[in-house]
């Protein structure tokens, strides 16, 4: 009786760590979806010039993903990908947005999986951190940015 008691104590308490490791992982959307909906403004122009976008092209990235950062982290993933967004095909781009409508249920380390992302890369490591927008730098940390400039993959 007394094992089983130990290891039922065990299992929760790794379940309770796994737990919240897993919730450090992109912990940052809920403020950064926060801020993007209080100043809409200012996140398109934040936005569009990160990613060379035009104003219109935000705009519908709104109709198309489910949140602000659900747009932004697709956009990272789309950096990451080969070729990077400069290079992304029109048929590639709307199999990845078919790719995160039908399973952004399952999460961002299986979705960059399945777009061919690199999940241990300094850049998907620093993504589950945080987002690279011109921000407060006491809101959240700052993404990884180098991407494609060196080999500084891990």
């Amino acid at each position: 009786m007394k094992l089983i008691r130990i290891l039922l104590i065990s299992a929760l308490a790794l379940l309770t760590v796994s737990s919240v490791a897993a919730a450090k992982d992109f912990g940052w959307i809920r403020n950064f979806n926060k801020e993007a909906k209080s100043d809409p403004p200012q996140f398109r122009t934040m936005m569009a010039e990160r990613f060379d976008l035009s104003d219109v092209q935000v705009l519908a990235l709104r109709n198309i993903f489910a949140s602000p950062a659900d747009a932004y982290i697709m956009l990272r993933l789309g950096e990451m990908q080969d070729g990077g967004l400069r290079k992304l095909s029109k048929e590639k781009a709307i199999a990845a947005v078919n790719t995160y409508r039908g399973n952004r249920d399952k999460g961002w380390n299986a979705l960059a999986k399945m777009l061919g992302v690199e999940t241990e890369s300094k850049e998907f490591i620093a993504l589950k951190s945080g987002h690279d927008l011109d921000r407060d730098p006491q809101h959240d940390q700052v993404a990884y940015t180098g991407y494609g400039r060196s080999k500084d993959r891990l």
